[in-house]
């Protein structure tokens, strides 16, 4: 029987519009009973089919209203967008009625034009509110908040006609979006009985599934929630265990882009915050008093302090000439990195190969760490790409350490480490050339770092050492919370 205490308290909760609402839903036979085979496999008594909707305006009309009724300030929505594609035409007249801007997201980009997967006009550190129709584990809210957070957009709602009370909810929860629901399964479950449009025994049968068939917390990738001591246990490359090292020992997974036009500036830089820092990453083509004199110097800060040089070299080219780029040339960076930045886009035998052949030092010298995302507006590294170039790091595993991304592809492991660039706290949104920044939690919850990079934001402080030691603090608590509160 449905629980007598949760029934008194709906038929207090449950306004006559929504009884109405459920009548007309089962009316047009947008709410089924029966026997339905799910997605998952499963054979569920109740199957929703909100499309329909759509060709019932006054019901659609009616969807609309009581889903912007949800939504906890509506003066502080900047933005609306429907998950693809029932909700949408929801999303759209909520749009149009309360002259909200609304986003679309594509299932899939365009192979020509922009090639974007949302589309709209919008500004980082906007918030938006998402609209769905059916919500049973919460992944296609999901999917949505995370392209969204990729380009700077604020998630923190989403508002739904039923929740089937499946782990949706908790889901969504743990990665920081709070659901509101018009209906649960048991509300409209309870509403139909009351007006006799199911018997008891339907209902029973209908509950008895729903809980019976909680559906599992999604943990879309593993390695988020590992702990360091486990993941170092995978690594195939003795720098990321190396870097998982000190990570632990100092309890740090600070990066600082140390983007100074002189090398003296970068090594005054590193041995003030050194302590703080695991990984001090250079550009080393913008130096203008480069010499392998004093990256020696600054090689023995690192090795004082205990951090890893990266030279953010970005390689690009095929595997012959990335090979002289690192090997030769004046900068001979195989002599003193530890750590090098590369673009898969050439393939995955640049990527084999960049280091030289198997007997090579440098292949157990220097981490590969392959560039799947960048933090800039309007990049060209969309999600194919990232899960193509993930697949192709895979491949060459015993060379790469990790990736630079925005986001924690399906397709990693627990051996690699994601480093974030674009991390500020003194900024919400980005600079005037297309970067964009997040904070030191949004980083490691929402989008999977490891390691924050922080630049400017540090560098440009009037206290660098104050400065890393609060970034260290912030990126370090919230990599903690990720690993202890899964």
């Amino acid at each position: 029987m449905l629980d007598n205490t949760f029934r008194r308290e709906q038929k207090c909760k449950r306004l006559p519009e929504m009884d109405e609402l459920a009548v007309k839903l089962f009316d047009i036979q947008a709410v089924k009973f029966g026997s339905f085979t799910l997605k998952s496999g499963q054979v569920s008594p109740i199957y929703f089919d909100f499309r329909l909707i759509i060709s019932y305006p006054a019901i659609l009309e009616k969807v609309a209203g009581l889903l912007w009724k949800k939504c906890s300030n509506n003066a502080t929505v900047d933005l609306i967008c429907g998950v693809p594609y029932t909700a949408l035409p929801i999303a759209t007249l909520i749009s149009v009625t309360n002259r909200v801007p609304m986003l679309l997201r594509r299932k899939e980009a365009k192979e020509y034009g922009t090639k974007k997967l949302i589309e709209g006009d919008f500004r980082p550190g906007m918030n938006c509110i998402i609209v769905e129709d059916v919500v049973t584990t919460g992944t296609s809210v999901l999917e949505t908040a995370i392209e969204l957070r990729k380009l700077g957009i604020e998630v923190t709602h989403a508002i739904v006609l039923l929740d089937r009370r499946q782990g949706g909810k908790e889901n969504l929860s743990k990665h920081g979006i709070e659901l509101s629901s018009v209906f649960h399964v048991e509300e409209i479950m309870a509403s139909l009985e009351k007006q006799s449009k199911v018997d008891h025994k339907v209902a029973e049968e209908v509950m008895n599934f729903i809980r019976g068939n909680r559906q599992p917390i999604l943990n879309r990738n593993p390695r988020l929630h590992v702990s360091l001591e486990e993941r170092r246990s995978s690594c195939k490359h003795p720098i990321a265990s190396r870097l998982f090292d000190l990570m632990m020992a100092k309890k740090s997974n600070l990066c600082v882009a140390a983007d100074l036009p002189s090398l003296d500036e970068v090594i005054t830089l590193a041995e003030s915050i050194g302590p703080k820092i695991v990984v001090l990453k250079i550009h080393v083509d913008i130096l203008e008093d480069f010499s392998l004199t004093k990256i020696r110097q600054l090689k023995e800060v690192a090795r004082a302090h205990e951090f890893l040089i990266m030279e953010d070299r970005k390689f690009a080219d095929i595997a012959n000439t990335v090979q002289q780029q690192f090997h030769g040339g004046v900068y001979r960076i195989s002599e003193w990195a530890d750590l090098i930045t590369a673009h898969p886009l050439p393939g995955p035998e640049m990527i084999t190969h960049m280091f030289g052949d198997s007997s090579s030092d440098s292949r157990r010298t220097c981490g590969c760490v392959l560039i799947l995302e960048m933090s800039t507006k309007n990049a060209l590294t969309n999600e194919d790409y990232a899960k193509e170039a993930a697949k192709w790091g895979l491949i060459a595993s015993d060379i790469v350490t990790g990736f630079v991304g925005q986001s924690a592809p399906n397709s990693d492991f627990p051996g690699w480490i994601q480093f974030t660039p674009g991390v500020n706290s003194s900024s919400a949104s980005g600079d005037s050339k297309g970067q964009q920044y997040c904070s030191p939690a949004k980083a490691v919850l929402e989008r999977g770092a490891d390691i924050i990079i922080v630049g400017r934001g540090l560098i440009n402080s009037q206290d660098v050492v104050a400065t890393a030691e609060t970034y260290r603090t912030e990126g370090w608590a919230a990599l903690t919370q990720r690993i202890t509160n899964p």
